[in-house]
């Protein structure tokens, strides 16, 4: 069975040399908050709280900078169609209340 040394700061080597990849126990903790949004706003049928893009970054980040397990990429992917379907709905929303963005 192969190992792989983490670092006191519990990050994993990444493919890349030198860059370091943090813990999928840490992405789990980040994928467990964005789901809580995710659920938070469809249930209440609001917007996104801060922006899209900003939502988008995250989920970014999160693809990139983590060692993640194949079930984590799976929620992850789940989590970008959400997060894209609440922009398209807010787009929607928006363009059809008469309502316009200065």
């Amino acid at each position: 069975m192969k190992t792989i040394a983490v670092d006191r700061k519990h990050h994993v080597p990444a493919t890349s040399a030198g860059a370091l990849k943090r813990t999928s126990l840490e992405a789990d903790r980040e994928l467990a908050h964005i789901r809580e949004v995710v659920t938070a706003v469809r249930a209440t049928s609001a917007s996104l709280p801060i922006s899209v893009p900003y939502w988008r970054a995250r989920l970014h980040e999160l693809r990139i900078a983590y060692a993640l397990l194949p079930v984590q990429l799976a929620r992850l992917s789940a989590l970008e169609h959400e997060v894209e379907q609440l922009a398209q709905k807010q787009v929607d929303v928006g363009a059809s209340d008469g309502r316009r963005a200065a």
